[in-house]
């Protein structure tokens, strides 16, 4: 230990911690004057440079706050640009779905005007091809009518009438023919 200290535990009277005399109360005063020196010194040294520290710092982070604020505000807008893009793509989407229904609407009613007009033209043909054929039948059959009776008055006339009436009916019968006139 320091001669001072011991000097200082001698000097204390008994009972006492320490004793408040001339000397430790110089002492106290100069280690406070030294304490305050050294408390000066070291604002000056140590006080401007943490003061720009702490400058420093709160601007990165007044900056990391600002630049958060602002990709906020863009994520924000982002985010509105995307709502407003997929209502309009739900907007498109409905008029696409409407238009395609429109079109196979369209289609439908198309394909089912000419499925009417197929189905008449096929009707109108049938209806056609039955009356040539009824025409042709009739026509055969109106032949066919008149084969018969012409066997029938062949041999009615075979047995009724002779020879020489069979000529001049013949005769007679050339002459109407040869004056009239043939459809061409």
């Amino acid at each position: 230990m320091d001669l001072t200290a011991i000097s200082l535990l001698v000097a204390v009277p008994e009972g006492r911690l320490f004793g408040l005399d001339e000397q430790t109360l110089f002492l106290i005063g100069l280690q406070l004057m030294n304490a305050c020196v050294l408390a000066v010194a070291l604002s000056y040294i140590l006080y401007k440079p943490m003061q720009n520290f702490l400058h420093k710092r709160a601007d990165k982070i007044k900056s990391q706050l600002d630049h958060a604020a602002s990709d906020k505000a863009k994520a924000n807008e982002l985010k509105l640009q995307y709502e407003r893009s997929l209502s309009e793509i739900e907007e498109e989407r409905g008029d696409i779905i409407a238009a395609a229904y429109k079109v196979a609407a369209d289609k439908q009613r198309e394909m089912t005007n000419e499925a009417k007009r197929e189905a008449d033209a096929l009707r109108e043909q049938a209806r056609v091809d039955i009356k040539r054929e009824q025409e042709q039948i009739s026509e055969a059959l109106r032949l066919h009518i008149i084969d018969v009776s012409s066997v029938m008055a062949e041999k009615f006339v075979a047995h009724s009438i002779d020879k020489e009436a069979q000529d001049k009916l013949f005769a007679e019968t050339m002459q109407e023919l040869e004056e009239a006139a043939w459809p061409s």
